[in-house]
């Protein structure tokens, strides 16, 4: 008999921090339990900063694009099983797109009822990213008693979870913690609730254990509740960006510094727009190495991941973008951005390609109202 591979969810709204926990579990996986691990990423548009991200890590990794995994289930199973067939991984990490939710009843349910002897299911992560939780979106959508679109959305996606993760608690305000875990519990008194840092690696062992020795737990799911209306309108809510392009410059270029500048001033523009930035995310990458910039809600900081590459002439770069603004307008605001940021480098850009867009109805493979 084939052993099943163990499949983890993680879900959580936009920039909570999947992509660098997905990555960095999956190390602790290979380093510490000695298994094999896969990625498959997950997103409404196509070229993505996070596939390339896990890719750059080491990672064998497979893309679900165009949709979320619920409207997308049989190309997520079709991708699943040809990742264990080629790269024969112990566990699966699942991430799903961050404005995903009724993630038990169209994925984790049709998954036990059909391919229950492909699949181990383990709970189902749902990451909150610490530092906006409270001053944003329960302040602004009120999350226990939704008064938006995006506070359904994501009072949702925190009902949903087996297992809440609370993030990047090494940066959030040591008093709003409890506070926060308050709030959760009130929404979702079954989930088991866990402090992490996905970038410092606090608890991360502790969640790895829960995730590995932990099953997913058949119980009533949140579809009744959902209204994908409502659901609908939230995605449609946020103008979706993705595109590719080059930086050259007749001189050496500080690669940080330039990504740096453009983030903020794309924040900027949206903000004049009446917009907000949800997420934004970048890899710009050279002959040298790669590294990783992002923006969340609006922040007026740009954090950098991986190894910064010294000083080049050219610079490769995705840029991903997800905010409450017309996707033509946003668009036009990267293009002008890139023009004035490039400029003040005495740079140049070229290679363009890029999609803007609004999410369409999600459009569930299967709805199965309890798992």
């Amino acid at each position: 008999m084939v052993e099943k591979v163990k499949l983890v969810g993680l879900g959580g709204f936009l920039g909570c921090g999947k992509t660098t926990l997905a990555i960095e579990l999956g190390k602790r996986i290979v380093t510490d339990l000695g298994k094999v691990v896969a990625i498959v990423t997950n997103d409404q548009g196509e070229v993505l900063v996070d596939t390339n991200l896990v890719r750059d890590h080491g990672f064998a990794v497979t893309e679900v694009v165009g949709g979320c995994f619920c409207c997308k289930l049989s190309e997520f199973i079709t991708h699943a099983q040809q990742m264990v067939r080629e790269a024969k991984p112990d566990i699966l990490l699942a991430e799903a797109v961050g404005s995903c939710t009724d993630f038990q009843a169209t994925v984790y349910a049709p998954i036990r009822k059909y391919y229950n002897e492909q699949f181990d299911l383990a709970p189902f992560v749902v990451l909150i990213d610490a530092t906006t939780v409270l001053e944003h979106f329960d302040k602004m959508h009120n999350l226990t008693s939704p008064n938006s679109p995006i506070g359904a959305l994501y009072s949702w996606q925190v009902k949903d979870g087996d297992i809440l993760a609370i993030n990047k608690v090494d940066i959030a305000a040591k008093d709003d913690l409890p506070k926060i875990e308050a709030l959760l519990r009130g929404l979702n008194k079954d989930a088991e609730i866990i402090q992490i840092s996905a970038k410092t690696g606090y608890n991360l062992d502790k969640l790895l254990k829960m995730v590995m020795e932990g099953s997913h737990r058949p119980r009533p799911t949140i579809t009744k509740e959902v209204n994908y209306d409502t659901y609908a309108t939230a995605e449609a809510e946020l103008g979706w960006f993705n595109g590719m392009y080059r930086i050259y410059s007749d001189q050496p270029l500080i690669v940080n510094a330039i990504m740096e500048d453009l983030l903020k001033e794309i924040n900027k523009r949206v903000r004049e727009c009446k917009g907000e930035v949800a997420h934004a995310k970048t890899r710009f990458s050279t002959k040298e190495g790669w590294a990783k910039a992002s923006l969340v809600i609006s922040d007026e900081s740009v954090g950098i991941t991986g190894e910064v590459p010294p000083p080049s002439k050219e610079i490769d770069v995705i840029l991903n973008i997800r905010a409450s603004i017309d996707p033509v307008a946003l668009t036009n605001i990267v293009r002008s951005s890139l023009e004035v940021v490039t400029a003040k480098y005495g740079a140049r850009h070229g290679d363009w390609s890029a999609t803007s867009f609004r999410p369409g109805y999600p459009k569930p493979y299967y709805r199965l109202v309890h798992t």
